[in-house]
């Protein structure tokens, strides 16, 4: 992907800043063709007895069949500050049915992202990789021990709304 199309994602991603929201219902923030792939939304632990972090954040995922690979970026407000991170997967698979990405480059975890097209369900799933037992026990420090699921949630959808309710203005009754 090429530095203006990163920086044009990561632009986008920063004016969506928390409390702003069209005036008119949006459809789904998930499309796809033979050659690209996008979805707007946020990550969540797929365990729900996990906490969810009160940081207001998006992900924007693109991804690309002809260099098959996916770029994320997310745009996240620290003490109302923007921060972006970017993170880049090589695509597997790429069919009908949808893509599976990865990135094996983090010393503790390999990330594998799977992307429904049929049901328009994102997940990703971090996998401990094998370390000697040094790495190991800086990996457990840092919280990458176990393999762990987060899910997308699609910008728009009923749980998007549902968990963006106390930052969505109400509109008021003329």
């Amino acid at each position: 992907m090429s530095k203006t199309a990163v920086t044009t994602v990561v632009l986008l991603l920063l004016t969506c800043a928390p409390g702003t929201r069209p005036q008119s219902a949006s459809p789904l923030y998930f499309s796809y063709d033979k050659d690209s792939f996008t979805a707007t939304g946020s990550w969540v632990p797929a365990d729900t007895t996990k906490t969810i972090s009160s940081v207001h954040s998006e992900t924007e995922i693109d991804c690309f069949k002809n260099d098959l690979s996916c770029v994320e970026a997310t745009a996240e407000f620290y003490s109302d500050h923007p921060h972006v991170t970017l993170n880049y997967f090589q695509v597997l698979r790429w069919d009908n049915d949808g893509i599976i990405a990865s990135d094996p480059s983090r010393i503790c975890m390999t990330i594998a992202v799977q992307i429904s097209f049929a049901e328009q369900r994102i997940s990703s799933t971090y996998s401990a990789k094998q370390l000697d037992d040094k790495k190991k026990e800086a990996c457990k420090f840092f919280g990458a021990e176990k393999t762990e699921e987060d899910i997308f949630i699609l910008k728009n959808s009923e749980r998007w709304t549902k968990e963006h309710a106390f930052i969505i203005p109400k509109k008021s009754a003329k």
